[in-house]
């Protein structure tokens, strides 16, 4: 029996022994592969550590000697562009480099990926040339004879037709929300041309029963909206673009048979247009006339009305190695009164701080005092809570801020998805 116990031990002992040999081999090994840190919120990582075993997936910058920023803008054609950018650290710091790729509007998820992945490997293998794994490199490619002018039997244009519809509810509430959607585009280096139209239904329906299962209150609440919007945008080389914009609607929840606006726009980016997928400083300014036909008496005393608008506003966004952030200010008035003002600001900030430590901010404020198509009927507390059209308000916000602290091994190689 002791023999029997020693032998099992001893074969044990030697087993884990063997294992933890292999995997300090295989660490060891794996330790001279580059290090990557990927900035991309919309890519399937595990996709890439399954088809993408060349380098060390790691999950902080700080530790890394390459990281990949990805971002991306709508292109002309419904799809995206994809700007990667290759940010070398350490004792890569000196190799920079940028590709960018495009998506048609109908590639699936595992289209794009691929070509995400294709990218990946692409701009990292200046990285690998300078490790153990330059000799796993081949280098292939496929000879394609392609016209020399393109071809394209839309001209570019881009039309889209889509709709949703969201249904809930239980014994005491019911909820419907029907929206549908049409949009022509068509976007070249010197023009664009932008149309959309749009529809909204929804209801809710509110019941409060006793305790012997008999109804007592019973509330419903409808809400409905249609809006059509036209731009034509012309660009003036880097910096500058002009346009004008028509837009109409009709809304329930804000007292509206008719809104009618015609408004011409200018604006000026103080960075490349080029540039505007990793930094934008853009400062814009409009004028229209506006058009109001109301369902209801305002507060006013208004059934219909003529205005003037202007409104200017400057955007700002920068995506570099350490994060990103987003923000924009706005002030706009009618012109006949100056105290008709709206004002808001937003702002969207992901940063990483240092080591593991993560911070994202988010949100919006807003001070309406130019809500001139409020009924003037007083609302009744079913209105109010039901929110059946617009109320008066001093302002709006929505703020959200997160904080992350990741520590522990630096590596995030392994995919197991199991149970996920």
């Amino acid at each position: 029996m002791k023999y029997i116990l020693f032998c099992s031990f001893f074969l044990l002992s030697i087993s884990c022994f063997s294992q933890a040999t292999n995997d300090s081999i295989q660490s060891n090994s794996r330790e001279t592969a580059i290090k990557v840190f990927i900035d991309c919120g919309t890519c399937d990582m595990t996709y890439f550590r399954e088809n993408f075993t060349l380098i060390n997936y790691v999950r902080d910058r700080k530790v890394a000697d390459v990281q990949v920023i990805v971002s991306t803008m709508k292109n002309g054609g419904g799809g995206n562009e994809f700007i990667v950018q290759f940010v070398g650290l350490g004792k890569y710091a000196h190799l920079l480099d940028t590709l960018v790729f495009n998506t048609k509007a109908d590639d699936t998820a595992d289209e794009i990926r691929q070509q995400q992945l294709k990218i990946l490997k692409m701009g990292l293998i200046p990285y690998i040339l300078k490790t153990p794994y330059a000799s796993r490199i081949n280098v292939d490619y496929s000879e394609e004879k392609m016209d020399l002018e393109e071809k394209d039997p839309w001209n570019h244009w881009v039309f889209n037709l889509g709709g949703h519809a969201w249904f809930n509810g239980e014994k005491s509430y019911k909820s419907m929300n029907i929206w549908t959607s049409a949009s022509a585009s068509r976007i070249t280096e010197k023009i664009k041309y932008l149309t959309e139209v749009d529809m909204n239904y929804s209801k809710d329906r509110y019941r409060l029963y006793d305790g012997k299962d008999s109804l007592i209150y019973a509330a419903d609440s409808h809400q409905k909206s249609y809006y059509f919007g036209h731009s034509t945008i012309w660009s003036l080389g880097e910096h500058w673009g002009t346009g004008i914009s028509l837009d109409a609607w009709q809304s329930t929840f804000s007292n509206l048979d008719l809104a009618l606006e015609v408004k011409p726009a200018i604006e000026y980016n103080f960075f490349k247009y080029s540039e505007a997928s990793r930094k934008q400083l853009r400062l814009g300014y409009e004028l229209g006339a506006v058009y109001r036909n109301y369902t209801d008496t305002t507060i006013y005393n208004k059934l219909d009305e003529m205005l003037l608008k202007q409104k200017a506003e400057i955007n700002y966004k920068y995506i570099t190695k350490w994060g990103s952030v987003r923000s924009g200010i706005y002030w706009q008035n009618y012109l006949r009164d100056f105290s008709l003002y709206s004002i808001g600001a937003d702002l969207s900030l992901s940063v990483r701080l240092f080591k593991g430590v993560s911070i994202n901010i988010s949100g919006n404020a807003n001070m309406p005092r130019d809500q001139i198509g409020l009924v003037k009927t007083e609302a009744s507390s079913e209105d109010v809570l039901l929110r059946k059209y617009e109320l008066k308000t001093q302002y709006s916000y929505f703020a959200n801020i997160g904080i992350s602290y990741t520590f522990g091994s630096i590596y995030n190689n392994v995919v197991n998805p199991r149970f996920e």
